[in-house]
């Protein structure tokens, strides 16, 4: 059945009910990543992929939202009207690497090898993004 009409974030109901917090949606993300580096064959994959997708693009929707709150611009210089530093870079970028790779993994036939590697480099990624968003409370 072809659900044209349906984004993948439909398909899961905390997704269609609200959009969870950056750091929540982070932890689900980097828990599913957990979930696939157990997955020892690609029909295992295949369904925590798909979810995996639709909370990585409910995260970057979120992350793309919040970014304007997180602008710095660099007092040093005087700074071109589109020259600007985000301090969620590393975070965006990391996010678009979780999402190639579970491209990857979705889309692409490879060793069954390979398997352990693409999922543990996927885990290690969210794992950093994750820690990117969490902040340390010294007491």
């Amino acid at each position: 059945m072809i659900m044209e009409n349906y984004s993948i974030t439909q398909l899961y109901s905390e997704l269609e009910l609200s959009t969870p917090d950056l750091s929540t949606l982070a932890a689900r993300c980097n828990l599913l990543t957990e979930i696939l580096v157990d997955c020892n064959s690609l029909p295992q994959t295949q369904p925590v992929c798909r979810c995996l997708a639709a909370y990585l693009d409910a995260f970057r929707s979120e992350l793309e939202k919040s970014m304007t709150d997180f602008r710095v611009l660099d007092e040093d210089e005087i700074p071109p009207a589109h020259k600007q530093e985000w301090l969620l870079d590393s975070t965006e970028a990391q996010c678009d690497y979780c999402q190639a790779l579970n491209h990857v993994l979705l889309v692409s036939h490879f060793d069954r090898e390979m398997l352990p590697h693409l999922t543990g480099l996927l885990h290690e990624i969210s794992h950093a993004m994750l820690a990117d968003l969490t902040v340390v409370r010294v007491h």
